[in-house]
């Protein structure tokens, strides 16, 4: 009975942030007179999938005013994705496309925010380089390994430099280590997306006609940066070229009250995933030994005892 009231009682908490960010997010729609649509992913990636919520979404709103304020938390995903997505949003925010950073914007979700007329931030709001980061097999180490294409060129180097100086054996200790040469090829090819969905988006929207400009910063973004973590704020936002501004007055505080809303709702949510792991324990537990010692061994476990 107490787990059931406890479930209830988040349950309703949940709800009750849901519609709080809603009625926030109407707010804001008229502070700036557009419309307002929440893309609060967090830790959830961009991904295919979140392009068909989002077009369904936009769809049951319909949204009419023509200008769209997409407010963005995420820490990135799929840079195709994104590239997607910024087309769909495109098409609702037809006379005016802003996309409004209260925090974060890192990596697939900076390129995101390329596609608008403006990007507003709050004063600690982050952008992030657009180097895509690649999950691939190490075959002789049998673990999965996540790099950025970057670090090729710097790894061929230290290659280069081991043999001029002679030390051939660990020259070819790190080649031995290196995925396949066209593997190598197709992961530095993916730079090349990520600087040619950047331009796309700058030179046909917040930088139209300056295709040299939208050039610059798809370079600086994609290649220009040594750590994919790299934090970029509104000043250097600017000095790359982007159309950036501050967030100000009412418009700042309704955007940071969403912010605040949102990460209310995310420990409202992890705390009810724990308390839905902590019951499904306490059934095992329930469980008696002799009906576990009957159930049939996992294919985790070898037949032959070794």
């Amino acid at each position: 009975m107490a787990k059931a009231k406890g479930k209830r009682k988040l349950g309703n908490a949940l709800s009750s942030i849901e519609k709080r960010i809603e009625k926030s997010c109407g707010e804001l729609g008229e502070i700036r007179k557009s419309d307002c649509f929440p893309l609060l992913l967090g830790s959830n990636d961009i991904r295919s999938s979140l392009v068909d919520s989002v077009y369904d979404a936009l769809r049951t709103k319909q949204y009419g005013c023509k200008r769209l304020d997409v407010i963005v938390d995420s820490g990135g995903g799929d840079i195709d994705a994104a590239y997607n997505l910024a087309l769909l949003f495109r098409r609702y925010g037809n006379d005016r496309l802003t996309f409004i950073v209260p925090r974060w914007a890192k990596s697939a979700a900076t390129l995101l925010t390329c596609a608008g007329d403006e990007i507003l931030m709050t004063p600690v709001a982050e952008l992030g380089p657009l180097d895509p980061q690649i999950t691939a097999m190490n075959p002789m180490e049998q673990r999965v390994e996540r790099f950025s294409p970057l670090h090729i060129d710097s790894t061929l180097q230290l290659i280069r430099e081991e043999f001029e100086s002679g030390n051939s054996k660990l020259a070819e200790g790190l080649m031995q280590r290196l995925q396949f040469p066209l593997t190598l090829g197709s992961f530095k090819k993916s730079l090349d997306v990520g600087r040619e969905y950047v331009e796309k988006l700058l030179s046909s929207r917040m930088l139209k006609g300056k295709g040299e400009e939208a050039k610059k910063i798809g370079e600086i973004l994609t290649t220009g940066y040594a750590d994919h973590n790299r934090c970029i704020p509104i000043e250097e936002a600017r000095e790359l070229g982007l159309h950036a501004s501050e967030l100000q007055g009412e418009g700042l505080d309704k955007v940071w009250e969403i912010h605040k809303l949102d990460s209310e709702k995310k420990s409202i949510i992890q705390e009810k995933q724990q308390q839905e792991l902590q019951n499904h324990l306490e059934e095992l537990k329930q469980i008696p030994p002799e009906l576990i010692d009957m159930l049939p061994p996992t294919s985790t476990t070898p037949e032959t005892g070794e």
